[in-house]
C-alpha cells in the first residue's frame, strides 16, 4: 500500500483535511498553505479518523478536485463565513466549515 499524505490546513479556528497527490504536491501545496498564513500539520489515517472526520476533505488525488481546489477559494469562503456569523450582510452560499 503506498503511502497517503494527508494534511491538516487550518486559520482562524477553521480547517480542512487536504490529501495531496504526492510527496512533492504535499510540498508545494504546504509552502502555499503556509504563505497564506495557514498552519498545517501531517496526519496518519489513524489521526484521520478519530480526530478529523467531520472535517471536509479534499482529495488532490482526484484530477477533478486537483484543477478545481483553491486554498484562496477556501479563505475567502471561510471570511464570508466569518462575517456571516457575526451578524454581517448574510449570503446565500456554500460555506466551508
Amino acid at each position: 500500500m503506498s503511502q497517503r499524505h494527508l494534511m491538516f490546513l487550518q486559520k482562524d479556528g477553521s480547517g480542512i483535511v487536504v490529501e495531496a497527490l504526492g510527496s512533492s504536491g504535499y510540498e508545494s501545496l504546504k509552502q502555499e498553505a503556509e504563505a497564506k498564513g495557514m498552519t498545517c500539520q501531517p496526519l496518519s489515517m489513524e489521526d484521520f479518523y478519530p480526530d478529523y472526520r467531520g472535517y471536509r476533505y479534499f482529495d488532490l488525488r482526484n484530477s477533478v478536485t486537483r484543477e478545481t481546489f483553491s486554498i484562496d477559494h477556501v479563505l475567502e469562503a471561510w471570511e464570508a463565513d466569518k462575517k456571516h456569523h457575526e451578524g454581517h450582510e448574510g449570503t446565500e452560499e456554500w460555506f466551508i466549515h
